[in-house]
């Protein structure tokens, strides 16, 4: 789609530009090393966990960098970290309404997620004004509990971030979010932090990133190979981690069948068991990235970010 490059576009840009010389340096903060791979010891990350009790979910926890889950629902299973309850969307809300209260004394709530990809037919498929409404039925009031709400998570299509606007229009003000909920699915690491930079610009708030993956959904023959995979989630989460504006992140996907995602992005193997990505994940060891990599999945290259910034500052760009 035609996209016009000016001096807000360049200046994050810049940002990143800064951020990829810093890391490349070694310049990082609160960092460990595991082989060649600097990984951070944040605790941000979490799983979106649809797998209930079956499988194993302390696998994932022994590091502590995994420090919380969700289930794409009120309902929550035994584990020693942190659950967020969601309200996926109107099919869902006579079973939230009827155990959140319980939910959020029970397993010591602090935060509740909002609808799942509003803005798509087949997902929670709310009209922002629909989504307005729900909210101040179901989720506004539980502030009086004390608890921190996100907002609807939208996809990653353009119509994502209109619909955020849009909703908290139909909100007039009766809507408090505390953080933003989004998702992201692609193949290129600098593009997805340009995204999220985008999204804190606008919304001025945290940011959740309650599903990410290399995922191309433009080319579905063309997916990431697991080495591109590797790269992708090395820069992507040290991003994260290292970001001021970002409060948590959950990878998808943590699951044995990822539904028509690329398998090749699967935390654990067909049998449940944490393979070498999800070990890479929550910063044990892992397998390295290698030293080609795939253009698609790599960061742009230094000057690449140099030549578009700078001629986002001489004058509008059109790209693709």
């Amino acid at each position: 789609m035609p996209m016009n490059f000016g001096l807000p576009f360049a200046m994050t840009l810049l940002r990143t530009l800064a951020l990829s010389l810093a890391t490349a340096s070694g310049c990082t903060a609160s960092t460990y090393h595991i082989g060649s791979r600097a990984v951070s010891a944040s605790s941000k990350a979490g799983l979106a966990w649809p797998n209930g009790p079956y499988v194993d979910i302390s696998q994932f926890t022994y590091t502590g960098k995994v420090s919380w889950y969700y289930t794409w629902s009120p309902y929550s299973i035994s584990a020693d970290i942190e659950f967020v309850p969601m309200l996926w969307g109107q099919a869902q809300a006579a079973e939230f309404s009827s155990t959140i209260n319980q939910t959020i004394a029970s397993q010591h709530v602090s935060a509740v997620l909002g609808m799942n990809e509003p803005q798509e037919p087949q997902q929670s498929n709310l009209t922002p004004d629909q989504g307005a409404q729900m909210w101040m039925t179901y989720l506004e009031p539980l502030r009086q509990q004390g608890v921190r709400l996100g907002s609807p998570a939208p996809s990653s299509a353009p119509s994502g971030l209109t619909w955020l606007q849009d909703f908290l229009a139909s909100c007039a003000g009766g809507c408090t979010v505390d953080f933003i909920a989004l998702h992201w699915y692609d193949v290129n690491a600098t593009a997805f932090q340009v995204y999220l930079e985008n999204f804190h610009a606008t919304f001025q708030l945290p940011l959740w990133v309650t599903e990410w993956t290399c995922q191309n959904y433009n080319n579905v023959n063309a997916q990431c190979s697991l080495s591109d995979i590797v790269e992708f989630m090395n820069q992507t989460q040290l991003f994260m981690d290292q970001s001021t504006f970002v409060e948590r992140y959950a990878w998808f996907g943590a699951m044995e069948n990822l539904q028509g995602v690329n398998p090749a992005d699967a935390l654990m193997d067909t049998s449940g068991k944490i393979n070498n990505l999800g070990k890479q994940y929550i910063g044990a060891d892992s397998p390295q990235p290698s030293t080609s990599g795939n253009a698609k999945v790599m960061a742009l290259s230094t000057w690449a970010v140099t030549f578009l910034a700078l001629t986002a500052l001489i004058g509008p760009f059109a790209l693709f």
